[in-house]
């Protein structure tokens, strides 16, 4: 029988259609997930027929655009012990789950490919600045278009990007500390609220090749649909950094 590991996937579809590559990649895992939930508001791709083709996949489908957060208020309803949130842009290769299991259990810490440091007295961290900036805080980001996610070790940070693997109890803690904006921001959000209520950190894993990589797909992540190229992106998420800073009492790793 198969080994199957005890942690529910959530999968979204919005403009994007790489909703079967993530499916079979997520079966291909070395420890498949017992249970892969597909949430997709609006219908602006069709994704009829893949869903035929993987019966045991459950599906919620929602006629308001509920962005961002909605995946998060769906997974009050997991059962599993382990809980993982991917983008639509997420491609993992084959021994990820196994991964952020032992490294979710090793550093009691929400998981993820990739993430960001918080430059102290920055509220604008994912406006780069200087030449080695993103070597400093874009930890775990592919370098080039044709690259993949790498980390040379274990590494702390602030807040995920993009993959949120997690004890599913803790989202008791995301739900804690009513989001400022229900717009955008709910990776800070998430460890924000995790490390003020729960003191819980964030790890990217160590990646070293695209065998063991927590994304091995970043170029996904250039299209027009990408959410950071959007009007006003980062303003916003700054304000939601300097509040829970400034208000919450929340303490990036440099501040």
């Amino acid at each position: 029988m198969e080994n199957k590991a005890d942690v529910t996937v959530i999968l979204t579809v919005w403009k994007r259609n790489h909703l079967k590559e993530q499916i079979e990649a997520l079966l291909a895992q070395t420890s498949p997930p017992a249970h892969i939930w597909v949430i997709q508001c609006m219908q602006h791709v069709s994704i009829k027929e893949v869903l035929r083709e993987y019966p045991q996949v459950k599906f919620f489908q929602s006629d308001e655009d509920l962005k961002y957060f909605s995946r998060f208020s769906i997974g009050i309803h997991v059962r599993s012990e382990f809980t993982w949130v991917l983008d639509d842009d997420i491609i993992p290769a084959s021994g990820w789950i196994d991964k952020c299991i032992s490294t979710c259990r090793r550093y009691n810490a929400i998981v993820s490919s990739n993430g960001r440091i918080i430059p102290r007295d920055d509220f604008h961290p994912e406006k780069v600045k200087g030449a080695d900036y993103t070597q400093r805080y874009f930890i775990g980001d592919s370098t080039s278009r044709d690259s993949v996610n790498l980390c040379d070790r274990d590494s702390r940070i602030d807040f995920p990007c993009s993959s949120y693997f997690f004890k599913t109890e803790w989202l008791k803690y995301f739900w804690g500390i009513w989001p400022l904006t229900l717009e955008t921001a709910e990776d800070i959000h998430f460890a924000a609220t995790c490390q003020i209520l729960g003191g819980i950190s964030v790890m990217v894993p160590r990646q070293l090749s695209e065998s063991d990589s927590g994304n091995v797909k970043p170029a996904y992540s250039l299209d027009e649909h990408a959410s950071w190229k959007r009007w006003g992106f980062s303003e916003t998420r700054a304000e939601v950094i300097r509040c829970f800073i400034t208000e919450k009492g929340w303490k990036p790793l440099l501040w």
